[in-house]
């Protein structure tokens, strides 16, 4: 009989030996974990066509990697990331993409946010990692007012740390450079799953995956790409953008053959280093058991 281990069964340790996953810990080591560190990571992927090449849980696969290595050196927790996700009316209907619906979507990180503050992690990061950056601060507020969590909950995106890395023409190192925007399945995409995932893109086919033509809506002039990085007055996500099924049946939106595993390297590398210096900030600033009041008191409101 061939002994089989699965990949959720081998356990994830952080440098100093303590393990980095909320669900491989028993009760007795999770309470232990917050009397020392209560910031937790919640990964917000999703499971979706990302071309040719690449991993439909490429969102998924990234922010846990980032996740991971921070908490790493760290000693912050990793809750199990979120696999399904919300998304844009765009992306319905591709191979692979399964969306949920947004109120669905809202409630259920809701309910998981209210209950990990129940266990003791009271500074709370939903570390988004897919295209739903427009949802996830609804579910701050909605924790804090209806659900009564008593937390700090934070929401970002591993690309909002380095946004000023991301835009076109940079370079990230000598002779190398980002050739195009931040999209999706695109350069920038398939070159951060490349490095945080190797075995999981068929660098063969990323030619194969490149978008016949890119079309717009609206001008790039005042339209934003992914990771909104340019600051236009339209969000990514602030237009009705053409179906993919219609212009990108293959599932990428850019070029990703001009991605490299350099170029991720730089990216996820530089990304986790800020990430790890704001939490070394905050836990610094506030101890476990130590949360600003973000919340009303009884009577604030007198509607």
């Amino acid at each position: 009989m061939v002994e089989y281990e699965s990949r959720f069964a081998r356990p994830v340790y952080n440098k100093f030996g303590e393990k980095i996953y909320l669900d491989q810990m028993t009760m007795a080591e999770l309470l232990e974990r917050v009397k020392k560190n209560d910031i937790v990571f919640v990964p917000c992927g999703s499971v979706e066509s990302h071309g040719l090449a690449q991993a439909t849980g490429e969102d998924t696969l990234i922010g846990t990697y980032i996740a991971e290595r921070v908490a790493f050196e760290t000693g912050v927790t990793v809750a199990p990331p979120i696999f399904y996700g919300s998304h844009p009316s765009h992306h319905y209907g591709m191979p692979g993409t399964i969306p949920i619906k947004k109120e669905a979507y809202i409630d259920y990180v809701t309910s998981v946010v209210k209950w990990l503050s129940n266990a003791g992690f009271k500074k709370i990061i939903l570390f988004n990692s897919h295209g739903q950056e427009y949802v996830l601060p609804i579910v701050k507020d909605k924790a804090i007012i209806e659900e009564g969590v008593k937390a700090l909950i934070l929401v970002t995106s591993w690309w909002a740390w380095v946004r000023d890395i991301l835009k076109q023409g940079t370079e990230l190192k000598p002779g190398v450079i980002l050739e195009t925007p931040f999209i999706h399945a695109d350069e920038l995409e398939a070159s951060v799953l490349w490095y945080v995932a190797p075995k999981l893109i068929d660098p063969s086919k990323l030619k194969e995956s490149d978008a016949e033509k890119m079309v717009g809506v609206i001008p790039d002039k005042w339209a934003d790409k992914a990771g909104n990085v340019y600051g236009r007055p339209f969000g990514w996500y602030d237009i009705s953008a053409y179906m993919e099924i219609h212009h990108y049946p293959k599932g990428s939106v850019g070029y990703p053959s001009k991605a490299s595993r350099e170029k991720g390297e730089v990216v996820v590398e530089t990304a986790i280093q800020r990430i790890v210096e704001f939490v070394e900030w905050l836990h610094k600033t506030y101890p476990p058991g130590v949360v600003p009041q973000v919340w009303p008191n009884p009577g604030d409101f007198k509607y």
